[in-house]
């Protein structure tokens, strides 16, 4: 199971480290967070600042495959269908109607 911290409360553990000199050892049984992860949370904000401390994850996370893709156009044009049936509903047609009006197009 991999945790996700926020980026504030990795900044409040680096700056007990770097600041108040409070051990990893500490961190760890009072935080949870293993000492390898804080010396990683350390190195990156000495080497990147509070910008090393925001997950490379979320960004991966973001990038879509085709097969999502793919899964999305058909969901839009799934939503698109159904708001023309409501529309159709609206003006006065009931779904038998609109049925009807489907098989007559195809």
């Amino acid at each position: 199971m991999v945790n996700q911290y926020s980026v504030d409360f990795k900044l409040k553990i680096v700056k007990m480290i770097l600041n108040e000199n409070i051990s990893k050892h500490e961190i760890e049984r009072t935080y949870k967070v293993a000492r390898k992860t804080q010396r990683d949370w350390v190195s990156n904000y000495e080497t990147e600042g509070v910008s090393g401390l925001v997950s490379k994850r979320k960004i991966r996370d973001k990038l879509y495959t085709d097969h999502e893709v793919d899964q999305v156009e058909t969901l839009k044009h799934e939503i698109l269908l159904l708001r023309i049936e409501i529309e159709r509903l609206k003006r006065g047609y009931n779904s038998e109607d609109v049925k009807y009006i489907k098989k007559k197009k195809s």
